[in-house]
């Protein structure tokens, strides 16, 4: 556990063990006021009752193992205390050190990674964590990092990684949440006697002038030269139509 306090605001980082969180809250005589006015659990403030001398934070819709981030408004004069904080305690030398999205790549990095460790990558689709993807720990505990390419929904998606020991203990990252809007395909040449170049990897069907399937697959290249001559329409990933000409 870490805690940094700064101008009444005192802050701490942890992973949510499965305990209830107990912070003493001291009470001044003199201005009839308690030291907290407010705590807020991962950026979200607690609805609590902040006039009690000991508050009581139970991590409701946080998921065992998660990080957390707690942070405590209070009055200059007076300092709040934890009182159990193995709560909320590191108990492992693993850490995840940074984790982002850039473009349609997922980059992370770690230390105390182990052989034997497993990353799993988790989508959230209607409600429900799925694991979507693992992927094998380098086991370098000075520090990895990872590049990786997960499948992605056309707007709001959210991911999170799970990174399990090879003794079956686990920990979740925090989770990311980001919108995802792809570049349409496009190709060339508009007329070919052979192949079809692709700006990108994508899937992709072609259909003749009596809207008969005639070729589909995935790919950033496509051989049409099974294909009689005469105008196709194209799609990609069920979308972005184009015309080509076949020679």
């Amino acid at each position: 556990m870490l805690g940094i306090t700064q101008e009444g605001v005192t802050r701490y980082t942890g992973v949510y063990r499965g305990k209830t969180l107990f912070i003493q809250n001291p009470y001044n005589p003199e201005t009839r006021e308690f030291c907290i006015s407010e705590v807020r659990l991962n950026n979200k403030r607690i609805n609590l009752n902040y006039r009690h001398s000991a508050i009581k934070l139970d991590f409701q819709g946080i998921e065992q193992n998660s990080p957390i981030s707690i942070q405590i408004v209070h009055s200059d004069s007076c300092s709040p205390v934890i009182l159990n904080p193995d709560a909320i305690q590191y108990k492992y030398s693993f850490a995840f050190h940074e984790i982002s999205m850039n473009d349609s790549v997922l980059v992370w990095s770690t230390i105390g990674d182990q052989d034997g460790g497993v990353y799993s990558l988790d989508y959230y689709d209607y409600g429900i964590w799925q694991t979507q993807d693992t992927i094998p720990s380098k086991g370098r505990l000075g520090g990895a990092m990872y590049v990786h390419f997960p499948q992605l929904q056309e707007g709001p998606n959210k991911l999170r990684l799970k990174y399990t020991f090879p003794s079956g203990d686990y920990l979740y990252s925090r989770e990311i949440d980001f919108h995802f809007y792809e570049e349409p395909v496009t190709f060339s040449p508009k007329g070919t006697k052979t192949s079809l170049t692709l700006s990108r990897y994508a899937n992709y069907e072609i259909y003749d002038g009596g809207d008969n399937l005639v070729l589909s697959g995935a790919g950033s290249t496509i051989d049409v030269r099974s294909l009689k001559r005469g105008d196709y329409i194209i799609y990609f990933d069920n979308k972005d139509p184009g015309v080509f000409t076949k020679l």
